[in-house]
């Protein structure tokens, strides 16, 4: 059985999402990822499975297709909040300028940035407000 997790990592490298789901671990977020060349059948089956509240997604030079793709899942699960990663901000804007309307990160990343933006984007269900309480 899949469990809930707070953010799905749709980032390229697995040493990246590695270091990234660390780094929500330590602002006391879980997550899980997949790297976008596993397919957008993965994705949503990832984003379906494990119910985020954030999906954080790295764009891909030249951006056309990987933005078509994000852009897709933003449809797809318009109840969620995305942060977009990319190596450059102002092309993949040029090529999108939709993407001007999410948090973007451009390379090198700021990890605890990042971090911060998303902890702060999280949506906790009641059940885990109510965990959180109860262990205080």
């Amino acid at each position: 059985m899949n469990t809930r997790v707070d953010v799905a990592l749709i980032l390229w490298n697995q040493d990246v999402i590695e270091l990234m789901s660390w780094q929500l671990l330590r602002r006391n977020l879980q997550s899980c990822g997949v790297e976008p060349s596993e397919g957008p059948d993965n994705i949503d089956h990832l984003i379906v499975s494990r119910a985020p509240s954030v999906v954080v997604f790295d764009l891909d030079p030249p951006y056309d297709a990987s933005a078509a793709v994000a852009l897709q899942l933003m449809y797809r699960f318009n109840d969620l909040a995305f942060v977009i990663t990319c190596a450059d901000s102002a092309l993949a804007v040029k090529k999108a300028p939709w993407l001007a309307h999410h948090p973007m990160f451009q390379k090198p990343y700021d990890m605890d940035a990042i971090a911060n933006v998303v902890r702060a984007m999280v949506k906790r269900t009641p059940r885990t407000v109510e965990a959180l309480s109860i262990g205080a």
